[in-house]
C-alpha cells in the first residue's frame, strides 16, 4: 500500500472518530433524561452545611405587607440526609416559633412545629404536610428536601425564562404514600441549562389546576459550582397572596453542629 493511500486511510479514520464523538458530545445535555437533570442539580449544589438569616413578607391581595424575621440551618448528614431548622426571630407575637425536619431514606421524613404559647413541639403528621406554614404561602411539603426516589421526573422540553434557557421538568408522585398524602398532582421546573438550577416552579393541585408559582431571582455563586438565589417569592394565585424571602445573610459549609438539629434545641427559649 503506497504512502497517499495510507495517509488517506488515516485522515478518513479521524473523521470517522469525528462523525461518531461529535454528536454525543453536543447532544449529550439534550439527552439527560428529567431524572438525570434533578440528580445534576442536586450533584452541584448541595452543600455540607448551611446557616442563613431572611427577611420574610408576606402580602395580601390588596397589596398589604407584613415582614417576619426567621434564621435558617441546613445540614447534610454523613448518611446523606438533610436536616433543616427554621426559627422566627420577630415580630414579637411569631417569635421563637420554629419548624424542625429530618429527612428520612425508607419512610416519611420526621417534621415538628414549637409554638412558644403552648411551651411544647407538635409533630406534623403526613396528611397534614399539604397545609400552610405558619400562614405563609409555603406547604410543609414545600419545606422539605427534594424525595428523588419518591417521584418520576420528566423532561418536558426546553423554555427560555427571564432571558435564560431552562430544561422543563416535571415531578409527578411516584410511590402511594406520596400520592397520597402530598397537596399536589404535579410539578414543574424550570431548571437553567447552563447552572442547573430551578429558577421557576409550578404546583398544580389533585385537580389539575395550576395553584402557585415560584420564581427565585438575584442568582449568585456563593462557593464552587454552588449557586443560591437571594429572593424567592411564592405566590397562590387563588388567595392572590405571596411569600417573600430575601436572604440578608448566608454562611456556608462553616460547621453548623448536629446538636443544632433536636427537639431540644427547636424548644429552646
Amino acid at each position: 500500500m503506497n504512502r497517499t493511500r495510507i495517509l488517506s486511510l488515516g485522515r478518513w479514520g479521524m473523521i470517522a472518530t469525528l462523525l461518531v464523538s461529535f454528536p454525543r458530545l453536543s447532544l449529550a445535555g439534550e439527552q439527560m433524561t428529567g431524572r438525570q437533570i434533578m440528580e445534576k442539580q442536586k450533584q452541584l449544589h448541595e452543600s455540607k452545611d448551611e446557616d442563613f438569616k431572611q427577611d420574610m413578607l408576606l402580602i395580601d391581595r390588596n397589596n398589604n405587607t407584613s415582614k417576619r424575621e426567621v434564621t435558617n440551618f441546613y445540614l447534610k448528614t454523613p448518611e446523606k440526609l438533610t436536616k433543616t431548622m427554621i426559627i422566627f426571630l420577630s415580630p414579637a407575637d411569631v417569635r421563637g416559633t420554629g419548624l424542625l425536619t429530618w429527612e428520612q431514606k425508607a419512610r416519611e421524613d420526621d417534621q415538628w412545629l414549637y409554638l412558644p404559647a403552648s411551651g411544647k413541639e407538635r409533630r406534623i403528621a403526613a396528611s397534614g404536610k399539604k397545609n400552610k406554614f405558619m400562614g405563609t404561602d409555603f406547604a410543609y411539603e414545600d419545606l422539605r428536601p427534594e424525595n428523588l426516589d419518591t417521584h418520576t421526573y420528566n423532561l418536558l422540553g426546553s423554555e427560555a425564562v427571564g432571558g435564560q434557557d431552562c430544561y422543563v421538568v416535571e415531578a409527578l408522585p411516584s410511590t402511594d404514600q406520596e400520592k397520597a398524602e402530598s397537596g399536589y398532582a404535579k410539578r414543574k421546573f424550570w431548571i437553567r441549562k447552563d447552572i442547573f438550577f430551578t429558577i421557576k416552579k409550578e404546583f398544580y393541585n389533585k385537580q389539575g389546576q395550576l395553584e402557585k408559582i415560584s420564581i427565585d431571582e438575584d442568582l449568585g455563586k456563593v462557593s464552587g459550582s454552588m449557586w443560591r438565589s437571594k429572593k424567592v417569592t411564592m405566590e397562590d394565585l387563588k388567595a392572590k397572596h405571596k411569600t417573600t424571602t430575601i436572604t440578608t445573610e448566608r454562611k456556608i459549609d462553616k460547621g453548623v453542629p448536629d446538636s443544632k438539629f433536636t427537639l431540644r434545641e427547636l424548644t429552646k427559649k
